[in-house]
């Protein structure tokens, strides 16, 4: 018989799924409550609830013929472990330890390391991004309800998290990973001036496609991006308006590639730029045992916010089904996910939390 997580009682503010025993927040507090963290735990309280209702999340992964397709994942596969276990225990804002190994410094934290509890020396299971997103964006407000899209705005620290999953899956074949990225190799060491790189670019490319066909183990969820529609662009809900779409490693690679393929720039926009820092980085593993992602986090312009972004337009036909259109968590059932009055102690300062303190009626 499974173990469940005993719920917090709906008298104090809590977040479906979510509590002391099992999370490294304090949701009495209002600082548990904050734009930062409720952006993060929010979608995973979200996530709990929806394997409580059997709704699975949409998996966006890489197909055999390289192409982002859409289809079902159970949550507790997202997680790794059960989500109502009494061994699973959520970590936001953590750093995964698993992946240490492979960097010389300090690894950055990510948005959610998820451990099990009993397995002291082992513990990592996962360690994923969170994307609260918004349906429809500026981009596709003014479109009919089939065309909207949510923007996709990507960090910096996710480029190496996602790099270091990629160098996980293959520490231990190293010589197939390093015999993939040899053209590129022997090109650099005569010379990485930008012109060069830049010239190189479409090869490059090339070679990350072939590190992704050829990863030794499959790919596994990366970026949790559930998204809440509002009806067009005004500060009201749609009556269905929340859902769950989750990236894989090699799929979220794959939308950065064809950004950088398909851009008009011939200079060094964003996303080329990621897609260089990526071979940068497996390149330093495959030489050296060790990345250090400072050494390589080098700009070619001063836009060091983003990692790239992607407005609805350009997201619509990666992330288009049904349930894009259509969410499958009505707004009547947000009161279930937000417990004991836990809006109430929200800062709205953001579009989402706005919403919630200024919409009362939800939690009747």
């Amino acid at each position: 018989m499974m173990n469940t997580v005993k719920m917090t009682s709906v008298d104090t503010p809590a977040l479906f799924g979510l509590n002391q025993s099992n999370a490294n927040r304090d949701f009495t507090q209002t600082k548990a409550w904050g734009k930062n963290s409720f952006n993060n735990c929010f979608p995973v309280s979200l996530l709990c609830y929806m394997q409580s209702k059997e709704i699975s999340p949409v998996y966006l992964t890489l197909d055999d013929n390289m192409d982002v397709i859409t289809k079902n994942i159970d949550v507790n596969s997202i997680f790794g472990h059960d989500y109502d276990s009494k061994e699973i225990f959520f970590a936001f804002e953590y750093i995964y330890g698993h992946n240490q190994q492979f960097v010389q410094g300090d690894l950055p934290n990510i948005d959610l390391v998820v451990k099990k509890k009993s397995n002291s020396k082992n513990p990592w299971l996962r360690a994923l991004e969170i994307k609260l997103t918004a349906l429809p964006d500026n981009s596709t407000c003014n479109l009919s309800e089939d065309e909207y899209g949510c923007e996709l705005v990507i960090r910096p620290n996710t480029i190496v998290h996602l790099t270091l999953e990629i160098i996980n899956a293959y520490c231990k074949d190293i010589h197939q990973l390093s015999h993939i990225l040899q053209p590129y190799i022997k090109k650099s060491e005569n010379s990485e001036a930008e012109e060069d790189i830049l010239n190189g670019m479409s090869e490059i490319i090339e070679i990350i496609k072939k590190v992704l066909v050829s990863l030794p183990k499959d790919q596994i969820p990366f970026v949790i991006q559930p998204i809440w529609k509002t009806v067009g662009k005004s500060a009201k809900l749609h009556d269905y308006c929340l859902d769950a779409f989750v990236w894989s490693t090699s799929a979220l690679a794959k939308l950065l590639l064809d950004l950088a393929e398909h851009s008009n720039s011939k200079g060094f926009t964003r996303a080329k730029r990621s897609v260089w820092w990526i071979i940068r980085m497996l390149t330093d593993y495959v030489q050296q045992q060790t990345v250090n992602p400072q050494t390589v986090r080098i700009g070619f312009t001063k836009q060091t916010d983003k990692a790239f972004a992607l407005s609805g337009k350009r997201t619509h036909s990666y992330m288009s089904c049904v349930e894009l259109t259509h969410p499958r968590i009505s707004k009547t059932e947000i009161k279930n996910i937000i417990l004991g009055n836990g809006e109430k102690l929200l800062s709205p300062e953001r579009r989402f939390d706005a919403i919630l303190v200024n919409t009362p009626e939800l939690f009747v």
